[in-house]
């Protein structure tokens, strides 16, 4: 290797414009409005979920749920070794516990 001088690598050019060869340019914000609202799919409630799920659909802790199953206040079913809660009990006992609009009980003056 005697007659060659050693020089580090070139480093690559650093691209700063919005192109990039592997994926053309980069769409302008007025160029995408026109997707905004078509992947919007109805939302479908499920009809059961798993217990931590519905702890957190009810914002209460898993012992305050399964007393609540242990009451009848709350349908599970077992499939396998799952429980799973009614989605459709857990909207009845919400609506059950409502307290009308400004907290007051029929018969409070």
């Amino acid at each position: 290797m005697a007659g060659r001088s050693w020089s580090p690598p070139q480093p690559r050019p650093v691209r700063h414009h919005p192109t990039d060869e592997r994926t053309g340019p980069m769409p302008s914000p007025n160029r995408t409005e026109h997707l905004r609202g078509q992947d919007r799919r109805p939302t479908v409630e499920p009809i059961t979920m798993r217990v931590p799920d519905a702890c957190r659909y009810l914002g209460i802790g898993r012992s305050t749920l399964y007393v609540l199953i242990a009451k009848g206040e709350v349908e599970i079913i077992k499939l396998g070794s799952s429980t799973l809660v009614l989605t459709a009990s857990l909207r009845r006992l919400v609506d059950g516990r409502r307290e009308p609009r400004g907290g007051l009980v029929e018969g409070d003056d």
